[in-house]
């Protein structure tokens, strides 16, 4: 397969134009902020309404609803069989339902350190890249900044992963330029 490679510095410079506008539009942390509080909403309904535990209501055994004098018997290959009573069988129903509240308490509270990091790494107001202490060559300003940057393409099965440090000026000046790391 042949591959271009001035089209492939072109697609690496455009990812990194993309990137940048994402992150100055802020869109990049609005997604970030929208997915999370989704996995955080979801964490507490695992926590508060899958994971509820009612001790009240009464157990089943295969689908039956068990009375005070009932045994149930269950029958594992894997362990955990056995005769069990009422009381052993709320148990049993019990601890499974604390799991949940756990997946969904951390889940939780994953989510909310990870707002807090995309707040600060994903403002707006902080620039893409790291300065470069050259002049542009376009308009002489010291306004360089430059990132490695990644383009993928995926071809059926197969990515195709073209990098470069991109040096990028503002968008007012339009200069950019790509370089092998």
């Amino acid at each position: 397969m042949a591959v271009d490679g001035s089209n492939m510095a072109h697609a690496v410079i455009e990812t990194a134009v993309k990137e940048r506008t994402r992150l100055q539009t802020g869109r990049s942390r609005a997604t970030t902020l929208v997915v999370l509080v989704l996995l955080a909403g979801l964490g507490l309904f695992l926590a508060l309404v899958v994971g509820k535990a009612d001790p009240t209501t009464p157990p089943d055994c295969d689908g039956k609803t068990m009375a005070r004098s009932d045994e149930c018997r269950i029958w594992s290959n894997h362990g955990g069989g056995g005769t069990f009573g009422y009381d052993e069988m709320i148990d049993r129903r019990e601890s499974g339902k604390g799991v949940w509240q756990v997946v969904g308490f951390v889940g939780t509270g994953l989510s909310v350190v990870l707002m807090g990091v995309a707040i600060t790494k994903l403002d707006p107001k902080r620039p893409w890249g790291k300065p470069v202490e050259a002049v542009c060559p376009r308009c002489h300003q010291p306004t360089l900044r430059e990132k490695l940057t990644v383009h993928t393409i995926s071809r059926g099965r197969t990515n195709y992963r073209y990098s470069g440090i991109v040096t990028l000026c503002t968008p007012v000046c339009g200069f950019t330029g790509v370089r092998q790391r």
